[in-house]
């Protein structure tokens, strides 16, 4: 890990000791770690982690943290693992805690703690644990300014969502193969989900390109190889509108170096 960053050592709550050494992933050897989801961590900007396992008597818990390459990818992991937020407030970062596990983001860094066996009564040590592990973190998180970028009228608060590639975004929509967007986990991209009327939800994705010559290249590309399933139904100068399979609608509008998307529309706006 970083040379700021220490793993808690024994005795970070009474009575507890390490197991054995910390395990050392870097890049691509995450896929030793974890069967199935490493590929979401690397399009994020993963860079390293760590995992230590503790042990007291019966119980264990184990420690995972994830440095990431920014903590805009930090926090995009966070929220698409952390679920419905219930933080508690003794971890001294956002976190969403529970008997079985901790997932807590802060700075460039991702933190899991695991109770494996749903031991209530360790709550106590996992807290001690975190408590550690954060101290140990340099600086604070300050919320991340690209939330801006999304109007905040009609927004369902706790369905932000990061983005910098097609991974993050398959579990809401696909627009197609590859990175239609041109991210290349370079460019972040911010989405939340919206209420229109009384009852009808849909999703505004909005990304923020370097400079207009990029917005309009990725715009050009969606544009150019979207889905077959995604019906091009009127298109103009800087918009185009579309319909899917489920007969949902979507808007793609360019202004400037500005990209918006709404998608999982009823009906289509009169402008």
């Amino acid at each position: 890990m970083a040379a700021e960053i220490v793993l808690p050592g024994d005795n970070f709550f009474p009575g507890w000791t390490k197991s054995g050494k910390a395990a050392i992933f870097i890049k691509a050897d995450l896929f030793n770690h974890i069967d199935g989801g490493a590929e979401l961590f690397l399009e994020f900007g993963f860079e390293r982690a760590a995992v230590q396992r503790y042990l007291k008597g019966p119980g264990g818990l184990a420690l995972e943290v994830y440095e990431m390459k920014s903590p805009e990818s930090a926090l995009g992991v966070y929220l698409m693992k952390c679920g419905r937020e219930t933080p508690l407030p003794d971890v001294p970062a956002r976190n969403s805690s529970e008997t079985a596990q901790f997932t807590i983001v802060k700075g460039k860094y991702f933190i899991l703690i695991n109770n494996f066996g749903g031991d209530k009564n360790l709550i106590q040590a996992m807290t001690a644990l975190a408590r550690t592990i954060l101290e140990k973190i340099p600086g604070d998180s300050e919320p991340s300014r690209l939330f801006d970028l999304l109007p905040k009228e009609g927004r369902l608060m706790g369905s932000e969502r990061l983005f910098c590639g097609p991974l993050a975004l398959q579990p809401l929509y696909t627009f197609g193969e590859g990175d239609l967007l041109k991210l290349e986990g370079k460019i972040f991209g911010v989405l939340a989900n919206y209420r229109s009327g009384t009852a009808a939800i849909f999703t505004r994705l909005v990304i923020a390109y370097p400079d207009q010559k990029q917005a309009l290249e990725a715009y050009q590309n969606l544009r150019s190889n979207l889905d077959p399933y995604l019906k091009i139904t009127a298109a103009e100068s800087g918009v185009f509108k579309f319909i899917d399979y489920r007969k949902k609608y979507g808007v793609v509008r360019l202004e400037d170096s500005l990209l918006e998307i709404l998608i999982n529309l009823d009906s289509l706006p009169q402008d």
